[in-house]
């Protein structure tokens, strides 16, 4: 059976996640809820040797998002991505193929690569050594001072990467192990290629600091049930309060939250409303989160991708968080000042209302008394799914 056509899919999705969100206001403003609520200790967020256990865990062992497909098109296209800890240079080869190798030069460990840029190869700016696109070194500068080296074990030190779907992963860590994108994503898989991810065109990337635990700051990104009352004037408007549908897709799960629009939708039958468009929130695990979403126009709908990764900073108590926007294939490009015009006010949200709050958290979380609980409610299962997979994959059970 022939795969169904990506907007076939993503308007069959959209419509399966409308009629549910339509369900649960016909029922008077219900929403999706697991079996159990979870308990946490305040230590998941402060324990230092937790924090120590996840960066070695979860952030060099496990792929990591690195960006989307266009962020490296054309063979010669290097990206720095030092966030998980480990620095990386990936850079896109003549065959076609992401690369990916630690970020130092061979000879005497300077940095190659310093941010998004384009080379016929890969240049040392200490002593001009110099390396193909796929790692190899071929050049160094007074070539007779070096007799005897065997170039072949002198080639940049390789690290796991791989690309499928339009988004690029790697392991930031040695090696050159294979990463089964597909079988990572699992049932998220197909969604993903329905995105046309590969196709989008980057737009913008910001870098944000945070005084808080990095799961207090991907918590923010994993649950609506705040929106109400720490946004009341931002994002409140644009959603009805406390209804949600939850899907998890093995590893990776989403959440859609209905707009006032449905208002005008409930006692109808599906042919009677207008065509259905896809929009939700999705964690990719284990930190980064993707918005498919719609800026209401008058008449028309302006699509955006959001992609937000939150990365452990030098401490317990340090985040980063990269914040990217895309615009996507169908949408139309002089759509990007709409779509750069969301961004910043994402961005301000996300910094004066979301992270400001986690900050707060932190400091009351690390002064918290021995013992204490946090809750995670039924209607947080995201929540409860990532801390359960974090918490197994740093062998430390919360």
């Amino acid at each position: 059976m022939e795969p169904e056509a990506p907007a076939h899919f993503l308007a069959a999705a959209a419509r399966g996640i409308r009629r549910r969100l339509i369900r649960h206001m016909e029922a008077g403003g219900t929403t999706d809820l697991g079996e159990s609520t979870l308990e946490i200790e305040a230590a998941v967020y402060t324990d230092p040797q937790r924090f120590e256990a996840e960066r070695r865990t979860v952030f060099r062992e496990q792929p990591l998002l690195v960006g989307l497909s266009r962020e490296l098109p054309e063979a010669g296209d290097l990206l720095r991505f030092d966030e998980a800890g480990s620095e990386i240079a990936l850079a896109r080869g003549a065959d076609g193929r992401v690369n990916a190798f630690l970020n130092l030069c061979r000879h005497r460990g300077a940095r190659l690569v310093e941010g998004c840029e384009r080379r016929r190869r890969i240049v040392c700016p200490f002593h001009g050594w110099s390396y193909e696109l796929d790692g190899r070194l071929v050049g160094i500068p007074v070539s007779a001072a070096f007799e005897g080296i065997d170039r072949s074990r002198r080639g940049l030190i390789r690290v796991p990467a791989a690309e499928w779907g339009g988004l690029i992963f790697a392991i930031p860590r040695p090696g050159d192990d294979a990463i089964d994108v597909p079988g990572f994503l699992g049932p998220l898989a197909e969604l993903v290629s329905a995105l046309e991810l590969a196709r989008a065109e980057p737009l913008r990337r910001d870098r944000l600091t945070l005084r808080a635990n990095w799961k207090l700051a991907l918590d923010t990104f994993c649950e609506p049930y705040h929106v109400p009352a720490l946004h009341p004037r931002s994002l409140a408007p644009s959603i009805v309060p406390y209804v949600a549908t939850w899907d998890a897709f093995g590893l990776h799960h989403r959440y859609a939250s209905p707009g006032p629009e449905f208002q005008d939708f409930l006692g109808k039958a599906d042919q009677d409303l207008p065509p259905a468009y896809y929009q939700a929130v999705h964690l990719l695990s284990p930190n980064a989160v993707l918005t498919v979403g719609q800026l209401q126009g008058i008449g028309n709908q302006v699509p955006f991708y959001a992609l937000f990764r939150i990365f452990p900073g030098a401490g317990v108590g340090e985040a980063v968080t990269l914040a990217s926007i895309y615009r996507p294939a169908h949408a139309a490009p002089d759509a990007s000042a709409d779509v750069l015009a969301a961004h910043e006010a994402i961005l301000r949200v996300v910094e004066s209302e979301d992270f400001a709050l986690a900050a707060r958290a932190w400091e009351n979380l690390r002064k918290a008394p021995p013992g204490h609980r946090l809750v995670f409610g039924r209607n947080e299962m995201l929540l409860q799914h990532s801390h359960r997979r974090i918490a197994e994959l740093a062998g430390m059970p919360l």
